[in-house]
């Protein structure tokens, strides 16, 4: 009985191994910039939306925060509308592994 249990926990572990668990999705709530700016994808659709924030160049100083973050130190800059255009595109972006 004791090598079928130890063979039926091998086989539960090596079946958990091999799952793969996926990234969760961009959000311009949860996603910080630093992670965007380090996904091509997620950077472009940024950039297109909100030209101006990439191009500063103290947005590295930003890294930790989110751009729902950021949005209180740049309300003229970062509208809710903005971010809802964001997210839409985000949604639309092949899911990261």
């Amino acid at each position: 009985m004791r090598p079928i249990r130890t063979a039926l926990a091998v086989a539960l572990l090596m079946g958990v191994a091999g799952v793969a668990v996926a990234a969760p999705p961009l959000s311009t709530a949860t996603t910080t910039i630093g992670e965007i700016l380090d996904t091509p994808a997620a950077k472009a659709v940024v950039d297109r939306h909100l030209p101006s924030v990439f191009a500063n160049p103290q947005i590295q100083m930003a890294r930790p925060l989110t751009l729902k973050g950021l949005q209180r130190f740049a309300k003229n800059t970062v509208s809710d509308s903005d971010l809802a255009a964001i997210d839409k595109d985000f949604a639309a972006l092949p899911a990261k592994k």
